[in-house]
């Protein structure tokens, strides 16, 4: 009995002793997967925050212009964040990039467009172009950059745009510079330069420069002021249609001289008869200066020239020797030309009573020439003879 008592006490320590050590086992297994877990929090949270320390240098080398950095961040965000990717791409894009420029189109056109996004979608587009060497895209993008359509406004980087497209030539570039120099916008404004760019778009023929170049001589901007070289500038422009131009032409003439107002009626009736509104009422008033028996030759003499500028079958410098000869003007026939008698001091006692017969819209012949120089009206400009002779204008009734 007693072996059975020892080997029953024995047992039951055993058997204690065994749950014992399963508990102590159980509960090593719980600190080891508590540690583990403990482990494995720590470690994520360390992830974490070297993932954020990352991202923080990131941010920081994008904000200092890094460029790949830029695109690297726009492409993580363009997984679940387009407003964000959008705004890596677009400042990838201010830096000149390429793939951040084609990123952000590419973006934009899938994000929820509006007018906003439209007008940036067409500022890069156009800018593409323009880095490839598209003189108009060069122009447009200068133009946008100015009026910070699509992006920010940023005169100089627009200037820089327009000027190359001026540069090469484009005319609307030209034209937009020479406005540019005289702009009230403008914080440095410079007529002088103004007037280099419309002597550019002289150069290449263009209407609207010639207008604006005499108004500038007629106004003294950027020049010295001088009626003869303003009144040929709007005249040129006037002869190739500009009613615009007639009746600035008009207005250089209004009570300048002693035929002045003749020659303003003339300019303002081409004017009104081109359907230019506000040369109506002022052709009116130079008319009752002049009187109606004045008008009324003024007219008929004015008709045939309108019909003339309307069908472009007028050469250049055609009426300004018209009015010359009629007037006895010093309007050169050139801007190189220089007259150094005073508009005042020539002969203008034209008689107005007598007509004007034969005159043409053509060069003067060899012989009309000799008799001019051999006549007292000599003291208008002489003409260079003429390479391309158009048909003349039938002055052959009496005008006056």
């Amino acid at each position: 009995m007693d072996n059975i008592g020892i080997a029953v006490g024995v047992l039951g320590v055993s058997l204690i002793l065994i749950f014992i050590w399963m508990i102590a086992l159980s509960m090593r297994k719980r600190r080891l997967k508590e540690e583990k877990a403990a482990k494995e929090i720590a470690y994520h949270k360390a992830l974490q925050r070297m993932r954020e320390q990352e991202h923080k240098e990131r941010l920081f080398k994008a904000e200092s212009g890094h460029v790949p950095t830029m695109l690297y961040l726009a492409k993580e965000a363009e997984r679940g964040n387009s407003n964000e990717a959008f705004f890596w791409y677009e400042k990838a894009a201010s830096m000149d990039d390429r793939n951040g420029i084609f990123g952000l189109i590419r973006l934009a056109k899938r994000m929820r467009t509006d007018v906003i996004m439209n007008e940036k979608i067409h500022f890069w587009e156009t800018y593409i172009r323009a880095q490839d060497g598209d003189l108009l895209a060069k122009m447009e993008v200068g133009k946008l950059f100015i009026e910070g359509t699509g992006t920010e406004v940023n005169v100089q980087r627009g200037l820089t745009f327009m000027q190359e497209a001026a540069e090469k030539n484009v005319i609307d570039a030209i034209l937009f510079m020479a406005d540019w120099c005289v702009a009230k916008d403008n914080p440095s404004p410079s007529p002088s330069d103004s007037n280099y760019w419309l002597y550019q778009a002289v150069t290449m023929g263009n209407t609207a420069a010639m207008m604006k170049l005499g108004l500038h001589y007629l106004n003294g901007i950027g020049v010295s002021s001088d009626h003869r070289k303003a009144c040929y500038w709007l005249e040129r422009a006037s002869e190739r249609g500009s009613r615009e131009a007639m009746f600035h032409a008009g207005h250089a003439w209004m009570d300048y001289g002693t035929n002045g107002n003749e020659i303003a009626y003339i300019w303002f009736f081409l004017s009104a008869m081109c359907q230019y509104e506000p040369a109506k009422a002022i052709r009116d008033a130079v008319g009752a200066k002049i009187g109606v028996e004045s008008v009324v030759g003024l007219q008929s003499l004015a008709k045939p020239l309108h019909k003339k500028i309307i069908n472009k079958d007028v050469s250049d410098h055609a009426l300004i020797r018209v009015l010359n000869r009629l007037y006895k003007r010093p309007i050169p026939v050139s801007d190189e030309d220089k007259v150094d008698v005073p508009f005042e001091s020539l002969s203008s006692e034209h008689d107005i009573n007598a007509p004007e017969q034969g005159v043409s819209l053509v060069e003067p012949s060899l012989d009309d020439e000799q008799q001019d120089a051999q006549s007292p009206s000599s003291t208008v400009d002489k003409v260079e003879e003429s390479k391309d002779i158009k048909p003349s204008l039938d002055f052959t009734q009496k005008h006056f």
